[in-house]
């Protein structure tokens, strides 16, 4: 189960950074990725559980990104990385049962070195581990 996750997690970021670059609708580009690169037996639901959280707490989510790496703006932050904290900050704030936050935050730190540069990694997990560690964050 866990590799599908893994998978529906890259998706998500995929289909918010392609929203963010192009605009569109989020729904639709997630369906589009889902159906040209998910695998059949994928957690499909936790991809469009995981979308709507992030639309739903977009704003929230860009506050907790600009009050955890206040040195690096939202709009100038790298869009990878940027995507990759929505992702990881969403599933803190409004996490599945069934999902630790330590799981949460390795995950969007493997997105990171996968998807990002050589200090994406650290950069995710210092502001995930803030996030974490923020009171005023978790619902």
């Amino acid at each position: 189960m866990a590799s599908w996750r893994h998978l529906s997690r890259v998706i998500v970021m995929q289909s918010f950074f392609e929203t963010e670059a192009r605009g569109g609708d989020m729904k639709a580009i997630l369906e589009y990725n889902l159906r040209e690169y998910g695998q059949p037996s994928m957690d499909r639901a936790f991809a469009e559980s995981l979308a709507k959280k992030i639309e739903k707490h977009y704003s929230v989510i860009r506050s907790l990104i600009k009050k955890h790496a206040p040195e690096w703006p939202v709009e100038k932050m790298d869009p990878v990385e940027r995507a990759i904290l929505f992702v990881g900050i969403c599933e803190l704030i409004d996490p599945e049962k069934d999902v630790p936050v330590n799981v949460a935050i390795n995950e969007a730190i493997e997105i990171a070195k996968t998807y990002g540069d050589d200090n994406s990694g650290k950069f995710i997990n210092g502001v995930l581990n803030a996030v974490a560690h923020d009171k005023t964050a978790q619902k």
